[in-house]
Order: C-alpha cells, then structure tokens, then sequence
C-alpha cells in the first residue's frame, strides 16, 4: 500500500507541473490555514485520511481540535463526512488511547452524514489525506497533531483536481473495507 501511495503521489508531480495553478505546497504552518479555510467552505463531502488525530481534551484550543470543532460543524449543516484513522494495537500512544473517547464525547449524537472508522489494526494506515467537495485534495507529511500542525517540519500539497480527487478516493474506499467502523 505504501509503496502504491508513493507511486500516486510521484505520478501527480511527474503528469503535473510544480508551478500550475491547481498545485500549492503548503510548509509548516501554512497547511493548517489552508485546510481550516477549505474546511469552512465544504459544501457536500470531506473524506480524512490520518495516521494521527492527537484532540487531547485538556488542550481543547489546539489546532487538531480546531479541525475537529469544524468537522463538527459540518455534520452539523449536513456535509458527508468519513474519517479514517490509524488503530494501532501495539502502540502506547496516548493518541491510540485519547482518539475513539474524544470522537465519541465530541460526536454523541448518530449523525447519518458521518462515518468514523479505524483501520485494520494488522495493516498500517501511515496516509495523510483531506479530500473535500470532488475536487480538492490534501495530501502530505501532516498528521493532525499540534507537533506537525504548529512545531514540526512538514511538508504537503494542496491539489486542485477532479481526477486526483477520485483516484484518492477510490483508494480510501479499498482502505475501508478491512477497517472497522466505529460509529
């Protein structure tokens, strides 16, 4: 999966060039502005990818609660939304034990619009991807973490294209039939 991952992203750069209007790089802080602006502006579908989604409660201001305060809203005016994320059942990390309570404190309520599901705890989903609206992709190094969305070096693109978008997405549909939906 991996290495299909890294084939598809090589492909974009490679069938696209760097200086088109449909691509921007996004450095360090600059992706967590423009994936809130995006966000904002969804009308019909956003689909996230992430390795991590680190909302602790006692930092509910930071920015990966920012994103996840306008998933919320979203749901709440009635975008579709899926969210995939990694459920790693060796790992100690906080974010492995913080995640499915957060998701479920923040999000009670049975949405029909909403679909939250963890991977398949045997295969690694290391992907980080934020597909909104049939057109617009995210895709990169950003976890969504306070680390890699305020401190980090990271680096991800921002592409403008109906075609990325559906290959992406498709890609994610593969991904979730061995995952386990959660709510």
């Amino acid at each position: 999966m991996k290495k299909k991952l890294s084939l598809i992203i090589i492909l974009i750069f490679v069938s696209t060039s760097i200086f088109s209007k449909n691509i921007e790089v996004l450095l360090n802080k600059d992706y967590t502005y423009k994936v809130l602006k995006y966000l904002k502006n969804a009308k019909k579908e956003v689909i996230i990818s992430s390795f991590m989604w680190c909302c602790h409660p006692e930092k509910y201001g930071s920015l990966p609660c920012k994103i996840l305060d306008e998933i919320i809203h979203l749901v709440e005016k009635g975008v579709k939304v899926t969210i995939i994320l990694e459920k790693d059942i060796k790992s100690e990390s906080s974010c492995n034990k913080v995640i499915p309570l957060i998701f479920q404190k923040t999000l009670l309520k049975k949405y029909k619009n909403l679909k939250i599901y963890f991977d398949d705890p045997f295969k690694r989903s290391h992907q980080k991807i934020i597909l909104i609206d049939k057109n617009i992709v995210f895709i990169g190094s950003h976890n969504i973490t306070q680390s890699a969305l305020k401190y980090n070096n990271e680096v991800s693109v921002l592409i403008k294209s109906k075609k990325v978008y559906k290959k992406l997405k498709d890609y994610l549909a593969n991904v979730i039939v061995t995952s386990n939906e959660v709510y």
